[in-house]
């Protein structure tokens, strides 16, 4: 339990919250390619060799912090698989996996604002692309093989993984003025008459 965690190990979560918040931060200000870790410290009142002690340099930084909320979305889907019932037709129940998708990226918006909007890495989307296309794969595996796909599994895979993407992106850099299981519900509407009908699964 936390109560019983050490006071090193808080501190290292502490500092590397600290850090995280101000090159977030920063970033509302100043591109990352001009944000130097002397602006780091800075501004988050720490020594550089603190900084050093978690990170060789501000790239590593955003290495570990992709990697980081990426592993977190991840876990968040692979959690949701359990709930996911076997019928897939039900227009007014969002799918427990697109309620898990929507409120991390919620959960996370400072981070995703900041990868879609202000870094915009290659790397970041395709390491997103990989973890949604992966997941939807175990889900399309999980389904019922009484009816063959309708569209090669590559294709639907491809499809529905950058359709996700986009309208994340989308949803993401208009402050998303819709809630999470509102972004949920209409995504599972559109996997009824796309995703699933194409795997099979609605007739």
């Amino acid at each position: 339990m936390e109560s019983h965690q050490p006071i090193t190990d808080r501190r290292i979560i502490r500092t590397r919250e600290v850090i995280y918040e101000t090159v977030i931060s920063l970033l509302s200000e100043k591109e990352f390619s001009r944000i130097s870790v002397k602006d780091i410290t800075n501004q988050a009142n720490i020594s550089r060799s603190t900084f050093y002690t978690h990170y060789q340099d501000k790239y590593d930084w955003l290495d570990k912090t992709v990697q980081e909320k990426l592993s977190e979305l991840k876990e968040s889907l692979m959690k949701s698989m359990p709930n996911h019932g076997n019928d897939q037709s039900n227009l007014e129940m969002a799918d427990p996996y697109y309620e898990s998708f929507f409120e991390n990226i919620a959960t996370n918006q400072k981070f995703y604002h900041t990868m879609f909007t202000k870094i915009k890495s290659e790397e970041f989307l395709q390491n997103l692309y990989k973890v949604i296309r992966e997941n939807l794969y175990l889900r399309i595996s999980n389904m019922s093989k009484e009816q063959r796909l309708l569209v090669p599994l590559d294709i639907l895979l491809d499809y529905s993984s950058s359709s996700i993407i986009g309208i994340t992106k989308v949803w993401v850099e208009k402050n998303m003025i819709y809630s999470p299981h509102y972004m949920a519900l209409q995504l599972t509407r559109l996997a009824i008459v796309s995703l699933y009908r194409a795997a099979g699964k609605v007739n």
